[in-house]
């Protein structure tokens, strides 16, 4: 099929050439060019005009109605119409990086920042497989076929854990959603992969003379702002991403809590989390009344500021007094506030109340706790046991 002389690749406010009547030896024609939505280039459409001639006694009648014809279509094609689209909705052929940048600006109207660098970084990964193949790949075409070899890529090149496989198959699945909801795609590719499963978390329960280890380290050291932190992991059970957001005019010292608003909490759903007089007394001497209330209480060098501290500052802080004390891999910031959950346990406090105070969604998850290994258990179970 050879081109007119004013053929050109369409661009993206001229996407076809408009129709002309062909007085072709074989037949009169009506022929126009208009943009396939899957093979993005322009296409020859034509439409036959034998049985509408033969309606009319002369030529010039059939010339008048032709003409009608053709500007009916320019007029529609000018306007965006495209035939390609005619039983289908025009979002079932837009590409797939367009949709997902749609997808990142409404979803960061809705999401925290941490779960929106989640997902800019799966979009990022995605569309980096995508583009090596076809980065011109329309969205409804990415299937389920196309979503098991980007798994696979992820597990196999990439590397990575259970954990993260798990979790870019979670995201993977929930922007298909939005794509199937916003009629961008007719399937959700993702969603009949498989879950991996989970290797038990390395983490392990710290001790109270490692604990005592840690105070003594933070104090010499003259890092009492990662101290307080580390107490708000352990006494509070608040996360440690959480504890980066929070801000001076959280904290009510006299009522003896730090609330942490719904938009930073890891559930979505604001929580007052009561804080002892052991942290009461080292926040206040963090002299606080001198900064605005809207300041983060820890910023970039863990003091009060107007911006907050970067989300792996505190992992960073730690991994430092972890080697600067040889402490086991296994002994994370995170296995703080697993082990003030499982002390909490052990000292009595009914399920119900440790669960609200670590904001667990059921008393399944907090019972979880209570199965880390206790290095005292032999000695309990052998002195205050029952005998037979």
């Amino acid at each position: 099929m050879s081109l007119p002389q004013n053929f050109h690749t369409p661009s993206q406010n001229h996407n076809y050439l408009p129709a002309v009547l062909k007085e072709n030896k074989s037949g009169w024609l009506i022929e126009y060019y208009v943009e396939h939505p899957e093979k993005k280039r322009l296409v020859r459409k034509q439409i036959r005009l034998k049985r509408l001639i033969s309606r009319y006694s002369t030529l010039r009648e059939a010339r008048l109605h032709i003409s009608k014809i053709i500007t009916s279509i320019n007029i529609r094609l000018s306007g965006g119409w495209n035939p390609f689209f005619e039983n289908e909705d025009a979002r079932f052929y837009e590409k797939l990086n367009v949709v997902a940048d749609l997808f990142l600006k409404e979803r960061t109207k809705e999401l925290r920042e941490n779960t929106m660098r989640s997902y800019r970084s799966f979009i990022n990964i995605l569309l980096s497989y995508v583009n090596q193949e076809n980065p011109h790949l329309i969205c409804s075409l990415f299937n389920h076929s196309l979503a098991i070899r980007y798994m696979d890529y992820i597990y196999n090149d990439r590397n990575v854990s259970a954990t993260t496989y798990n979790n870019h198959l979670k995201m993977g699945i929930a922007f298909f959603n939005w794509c199937k909801e916003k009629n961008y795609s007719k399937e959700n590719p993702f969603e009949r992969i498989k879950k991996k499963t989970k290797v038990q978390k390395k983490r392990i329960i710290i001790p109270k003379n490692v604990r005592q280890q840690i105070t003594d380290y933070l104090i010499k050291t003259d890092n009492i702002e990662f101290l307080v932190i580390c107490k708000l992991v352990y006494n509070s059970l608040i996360r440690p991403k959480e504890i980066l957001l929070i801000k001076i005019e959280h904290i009510n010292l006299k009522e003896k809590y730090i609330v942490i608003p719904g938009e930073n909490a890891k559930n979505h759903k604001t929580r007052y989390c009561a804080i002892n007089d052991d942290i009461i007394n080292d926040i206040q001497n963090l002299n606080l009344r001198k900064y605005p209330k809207g300041y983060y209480l820890f910023g970039s060098y863990l003091r009060p500021s107007a911006k907050p501290a970067h989300v792996k500052r505190a992992g960073k802080e730690w991994t430092k007094l972890r080697k600067a004390l040889n402490l086991p891999t296994e002994m994370q910031l995170y296995s703080l506030r697993d082990t003030g959950i499982f002390d909490m346990l052990k000292a009595g406090i009914d399920d119900l109340s440790v669960m609200q105070h670590a904001d667990h969604s059921s008393l399944d998850i907090t019972s979880i706790y209570a199965n880390h290994h206790d290095p005292n258990l032999i000695k309990t179970i052998s002195t205050r046991a029952p005998k037979f």
